[in-house]
């Protein structure tokens, strides 16, 4: 390691050369990779306490937590429409509302009720209470009520990971049952005689074991038994005949409990992000191994569905890349058999939609920033307009059977806001009261097409103050992620992006390929050997800020997250001279190894296997670790690791800390921030988020020589 100002603890290198179909490839810190080393352990822990040393003396990091406190404080509370990962506004068909509520000044959520919309909130379950002489921070992330509301599993994790365990609380004498469920993944669906649920039981859950994502089955529970006898209704051993791999995630859903239907899900995590789909009858969810019969395969790209009648409703991207609403009589089981709902377009695609008994809603979406609502009737479609412009809608319905639809919008600039449709009107319907941000009144968005190294269009939103001078001179922070079809939506965040621009910088979100925004093309364009397209195009919207004078390379700052983590690499390698800041939030770092991981098969789907020739030449090139160079002058540059992280180990991100710590010439700071405490940042409390936020942005205005004021 050549001389700098910065003491880093020093990485041992063990270097480990290997032959890939003719290539030498040389890993110089392969030892990392072994968490059980008491030396890999204690080069990680001294890291993050390195990092702590300097974080906490960054100027102005304590004013970005008071501020951030401070927006988090104005809300009397908050309802969750998410914990982290999944939905928690439960509707039971008898209109009780079960939610999940942050009180003012509160680390997490708690779980409350209403007897109906505008019912009195009442306090069912306080995390805090469980296992209190634990002394850990309990997070509760997820919450489902039995069909009639008189239970409630409650599904509650800590310190980052998202293995739950599961109590069970009996809402009629407010008491939790005695049992508790471990080794859960919050995957929940009640019986329709309310005696018991289906579960997604995970036999590992140390998240730095090879079998933490592997051989996870539906199991019944009825209520009193015992938890540890699993009763396994559907995993590759009760269902050999549908071929289900040690890794594929087996999964059920009963819409309605007057349903005639459950739905069965198998997805090859490892080839296709679609399921194949089954359906069984009801009976045979309580009871017995359920005889699945086939309805669609992966092959028809085809996502979960809903049943209106006796028709299989779903949204599929085969033949149609921006996606199209078909239906299924069951009995007819084919996507050659289906009939077309609601067909695609060229310049928008299809994203979110609900059925309900008045017909079905659906919401189409440009660029994947600007969202508009519609509803089918009568074959046709009938837009209905909005109080506002969104960039994001999201739909949810009871079923089928049911006029409910509730509706919510959300946009860079405007909060979260539920409305319900009633008789052709739309009705703000919100379960907490929206607060006023007077501060960020004079922000404005420009969403804006860059042009990439191939001509394709890419689009790019900027946020910033109004009439600002275009001077080249904005300390700027672009986001971006780039990977597994997901897109990255509008959504008002007050205390991280809308905080970054009040403190007179500017925020960029590149909706790169590999993500979602465009359609399913717009996703393969950015997979496998395809995935230079994903930094390229990033380096385009960042040469794009430059030649319009937002900024300059001296005040460009770039920020990903998990499989975002490749992009921030890849670009602040192939282009060092572009950025002054790098952050990798528990980023892939080292793809050629990334299917050694604890959690390999979503990475294999999308960014290939190293058995493959082509496949291993594409790791090679979109590998940022492998990519560094000794002797160049890389960004200042932030990685994090959670050490409970079930889905990017933290040697990912370690490995390339120890090598840019080793390599780099531009005396600028390397600083891994290394939490024991976290994982991939879902089931974090209040002031984990804060932190972390806190640290992101300091260390950027830091070394961009912008004052926080």
């Amino acid at each position: 390691m050549k001389k700098t100002k910065y003491n880093y603890p020093i990485a041992t290198s063990k270097p480990v050369t290997e032959d890939y179909f003719g290539t030498k490839v040389t890993d110089h810190y392969r030892n990392l990779e072994n968490l059980k080393d008491p030396a890999v352990q204690k080069w990680f822990k001294a890291q993050g306490g390195y990092a702590e040393s300097i974080l906490d003396n960054i100027p102005g990091r304590d004013t970005l937590i008071k501020k951030m406190e401070e927006l988090r404080q104005r809300k009397a509370y908050s309802v969750s429409n998410k914990a982290h990962i999944v939905f928690n506004i439960k509707v039971t068909r008898d209109d009780q509302y079960f939610f999940l509520k942050r009180q003012k000044g509160a680390e997490t959520a708690q779980v409350f009720y209403r007897k109906d919309e505008h019912g009195e909130d009442e306090l069912l379950y306080d995390p805090k209470d469980y296992k209190p002489e634990t002394q850990k921070n309990y997070v509760i992330n997820d919450i489902s009520p039995s069909w009639d509301g008189r239970y409630v599993v409650i599904a509650i994790t800590h310190s980052g990971s998202e293995i739950s365990e599961m109590i069970i609380l009996d809402r009629s004498t407010r008491k939790v049952l005695p049992q508790i469920i471990t080794h859960c993944y919050p995957d929940i669906t009640w019986f329709p005689n309310n005696n018991g649920f289906a579960y997604l039981h995970r036999p590992v859950i140390d998240v730095n074991s090879d079998g933490i994502w592997e051989d996870m089955k539906m199991v019944r529970y009825y209520i009193g038994d015992d938890p540890k006898e699993l009763e396994v209704f559907f995993s590759k051993n009760t269902h050999p005949q549908l071929e289900i791999g040690p890794a594929d995630l087996p999964h059920i859903v009963l819409l309605d409990p007057l349903d005639k239907y459950i739905w069965g899900y198998v997805r090859k995590t490892a080839t296709s992000k679609y399921p194949a789909t089954y359906y069984a009858t009801v009976a045979e969810l309580e009871h017995g191994i359920p005889n699945w019969k086939p309805l669609l395969t992966a092959d028809d790209q085809a996502e979960y569905g809903a049943l209106i009648n006796d028709s299989y409703v779903f949204k599929t991207v085969k033949n149609a890349p921006n996606g199209q609403i078909r239906s299924i009589t069951i009995g007819k089981e084919a996507l050659g058999a289906s009939t077309l709902l609601v067909d695609s377009k060229a310049d928008t695609i299809i994203d979110d939609f609900a059925v309900t008994s008045e017909g079905i809603y659906f919401t189409r979406i440009k660029n994947g920033v600007e969202s508009k609502l519609y509803r089918v009737q009568e074959g046709k479609e009938i837009p209905i307009p909005l109080a506002q412009p969104a960039g994001t809608i999201r739909l949810t319905s009871k079923g089928g059977s049911y006029a409910d639809i509730s509706i919510k919008t959300t946009g860079w600039l405007n909060a979260e806001t539920r409305y319900k449709y009633v008789n052709k009107q739309l009705i703000e319907a919100n379960l907490s009261p929206l607060t006023s941000y007077p501060e960020f009144d004079d922000f404005v968005v420009k969403e804006v097409l860059v042009k990439s190294h191939d001509g394709e269009e890419v689009p790019l939103s900027i946020i910033h103050k109004k009439g600002i001078k275009l001077n080249g001179q904005h300390p700027t922070l672009m986001f971006g992620y780039g990977s597994h079809n997901i897109s990255m939506r509008p959504s008002f965040a007050p205390m991280t992006r809308l905080l970054w621009v009040a403190q007179g910088g500017i925020f960029c979100v590149a909706h790169v390929r590999g993500g979602g925004e465009k359609g399913d093309a717009w996703y393969q364009a950015g997979r496998k050997t395809n995935k230079p397209n994903t930094w390229k195009d990033f380096i385009a919207c960042t040469q794009y800020l430059i030649n319009e004078n937002y900024t300059c390379p001296d005040k460009m700052a770039i920020a990903g997250g998990s499989s975002g983590g490749i992009l921030i690499g890849r670009a602040m390698t192939a282009r060092p001279d572009l950025y002054a800041v790098a952050i990798s939030s528990v980023g892939v770092m080292n793809t050629l190894r990334l299917e050694k991981s604890p959690n390999p098969t979503p990475g294999i789907r999308d960014h290939g296997i190293s058995t493959d020739p082509i496949e291993c030449e594409g790791l090679i090139e979109m590998d940022a670790y492998l990519q560094l160079q000794e002797g160049v002058k890389y960004p200042a540059t932030f990685l994090t690791a959670g050490m409970n992280d079930p889905r990017v180990v933290a040697w990912q991100p370690g490995k390339f800390a120890a090598k840019l710590q080793a390599y780099n010439a531009s005396n600028k700071p390397t600083i891994f921030w290394v939490d024991y405490d976290s994982g991939h940042g879902n089931g974090n409390t209040e002031s984990q988020v804060i932190k972390m936020f806190a640290n992101m942005f300091s260390f950027a205005f830091w070394q961009l020589n912008h004052p926080i004021t």
